[in-house]
């Protein structure tokens, strides 16, 4: 055989190889099979960010010790999407190439959910979020975008609920940072404070910053609570603050400051009394939980955040796979969407709607009392 010929015989095998590799999945994707955990790894989030992944890592690990799922072992691909939507859309865009990847447990910051979950629904690779909360998330008519917490026009009604009816507030300072998720809860909260008689005062700040009591010095003594959507440790440093303008008033906050290390302990007990709400019951009255919440401490430390919803998430995405019967993306995307009546640890039956938002709406009120958080109320909001 010529030397010419040889080549083009080599470069012909060459090309027919890259052939196959392209078109389908690669020898590692036939014999696992992953789930994605894309959350904040890194930044001042990580904390609740690692707990979703822990939890994820949780679920995939009992599995294999049942010997996997379809008899192949499962995998967590962990995404760092920082919370921030660029970063996420380029996570979401290498979780989506691997083939291996048959769901993703993603985002508890709805301004990255929303662009990460466009990019996942091109490839038809289901998305289960745990705390994703702005209504937009799942209004879009996406077909693979779900999520196993209750939205903001849910929880910002029952915040001014709680406010109004239980605190008797009449006039609430009502905070946000101005991105998609705080300002969702708050201008719920404004709306229905609106409604129940009360009069809400709106004030946006910039997160990260560390001194914010130029702003807080603008608020009215008269003001009977602060309603802050922000995250922890926005909100710690609020809690640490108002004493130094003079304000000695109890404080309200949505999900993200459900975070007893990046909200309690940063307060250095500013927050003592005040109230947080969540989108789980307290998992210690919860027999369903025993077992999670055993197992997860025992590996990685206390249950503080998100965990159990991610938990619940990745046990419904391997059980749609073991249903479907194959590694299959959209079998598993439209099988998940057909959820009814799973019951996980939350003792409460899950179900998705024709949208992916979880049948229910039952917000949970918290105070915090020493280095924790004790559930004092919960409200349905319909």
């Amino acid at each position: 055989m010529s030397r010419r010929k040889s080549i083009l015989v080599m470069l012909g095998v060459l090309l027919v190889g890259a052939t196959v590799t392209a078109g389908q999945p690669s020898a590692e994707a036939q014999q696992v099979i992953k789930i994605a955990a894309g959350v904040p790894l890194t930044g001042p989030l990580a904390k609740q960010g690692q707990e979703v992944a822990n939890a994820v890592k949780l679920a995939a690990d009992e599995w294999n010790k049942k010997g996997g799922v379809l008899g192949k072992k499962v995998e967590v691909l962990e995404a760092d999407d920082q919370g921030n939507p660029q970063v996420g859309v380029a996570a979401a865009e290498k979780v989506a190439a691997d083939h291996a990847v048959v769901g993703a447990v993603w985002g508890i910051t709805s301004v990255t959910c929303i662009p990460v979950s466009e990019v996942l629904e091109r490839v038809n690779l289901v998305l289960i979020s745990p705390g994703c909360t702005n209504p937009k998330v799942t209004d879009r008519g996406l077909k693979n975008t779900n999520r196993v917490c209750a939205r903001d026009d849910a929880q910002g009604p029952a915040g001014a609920m709680f406010a109004v009816q239980d605190l008797k507030a009449k006039k609430l300072a009502i905070f946000d940072d101005g991105t998609t998720g705080p300002k969702g809860v708050a201008d719920e909260v404004e709306k229905k404070a609106k409604q129940l008689g009360a009069t809400p005062l709106r004030y946006v700040i910039r997160s990260g910053d560390k001194d914010f009591r130029a702003i807080l010095a603008t608020v009215p003594k008269d003001v009977n609570v602060i309603y802050a959507s922000l995250w922890a440790p926005d909100a710690a440093l609020i809690a640490k603050q108002l004493p130094d303008v003079g304000l000695s008033v109890r404080m309200i906050g949505p999900d993200g400051q459900f975070e007893p290390v990046d909200y309690i302990q940063a307060s250095g007990g500013a927050a003592e009394g005040n109230y947080v709400s969540f989108l789980v019951p307290d998992l210690k009255k919860i027999p369903q939980a025993v077992g999670f919440v055993k197992a997860f401490e025992a590996k990685y430390g206390p249950v503080s955040s998100y965990g159990p919803l991610a938990y619940e998430a990745a046990n419904i995405i391997l059980e749609a796979i073991k249903k479907v019967g194959k590694p299959d993306r959209a079998a598993v995307r439209d099988a998940v969407r057909a959820l009814r009546n799973y019951r996980g640890i939350l003792g409460l039956p899950i179900s998705f709607d024709d949208k992916g938002d979880v049948a229910g709406g039952v917000i949970y009120f918290y105070q915090v009392k020493g280095t924790g958080f004790e559930q004092v109320k919960s409200i349905t909001v319909k």
